[in-house]
């Protein structure tokens, strides 16, 4: 059957939100109720209420997870822009989340539904962090584990994402020599500064970073006798 104008039209942002809120929606408030006799279109909102006597805090009617209660709401709605957007860590959206001034104990329970509907993952953000950024701006291994813990990132988890981690000097000696070549009629001593200021900037150590300023300017690195390890 050939599809519609309109549904050719559709905005991908807002399939993937629909997307988020359809994992979402099919977490159980309580994992230990069972939902077998409810059909397809009988599925409830996590936290959607089971009996009228449970905690008040317990997801239920009442609660901070309340599907009905409007600072539930807006905090899902506002969840699933930013998580339509890219992936974030936990502790980077519930961040988002506070200083958009969402109260936080329904941030608290919005965070660990949307964790058990896997869509929020802080090994799979690490993994995706460090493959992204270490392709896109060739960042060393100890600035990788810098940008992870500033977001919140476990250290059981940083140095899980990192673990498979390629060797630093090749990615510095690529830099090294794009800065090299736009560089080129400067002074030698002028052009070893910049190169350096780069990998710096990018974490690499002084001797990875020296050995491979040193190699893109034509000098060897180590095989010119000296020792930067």
């Amino acid at each position: 059957m050939p599809h519609s104008e309109e549904s050719a039209a559709v905005d991908p942002r807002e399939a993937l939100i629909a997307s988020l809120r359809t994992a979402v929606d099919a977490v159980p408030a309580d994992p230990e109720v069972s939902r077998s006799g409810e059909g397809p279109g009988d599925a409830k909102d996590p936290g959607a209420p089971e009996s009228s006597d449970a905690p008040e805090n317990s997801g239920v009617q009442g609660g901070p997870g309340d599907p009905e209660d409007p600072e539930y709401r807006a905090a899902k709605k506002r969840a699933y822009s930013i998580l339509a957007m890219r992936e974030h860590s936990t502790d980077e959206l519930r961040k988002k989340l506070l200083t958009r001034e969402h109260p936080p104990d329904v941030v608290a329970v919005l965070l660990e539904r949307l964790g058990a509907a896997g869509l929020l993952d802080d090994l799979r953000y690490a993994r995706q962090t460090v493959r992204t950024q270490r392709e896109q701006k060739g960042l060393s291994a100890s600035a990788l584990r810098r940008r992870l813990r500033e977001k919140g990132v476990e250290e059981a988890d940083v140095e899980a994402a990192l673990d498979d981690l390629d060797d630093d000097f090749p990615h510095a000696l690529a830099l090294a020599q794009k800065k090299a070549a736009s560089t080129r009629g400067l002074e030698e001593e002028t052009r070893l500064r910049r190169i350096l200021g780069v990998l710096g900037r990018r974490g690499f150590s002084g001797g990875v970073a020296m050995r491979a300023a040193r190699e893109a300017l034509g000098e060897g690195g180590a095989d010119a006798g000296h020792d930067f390890s």
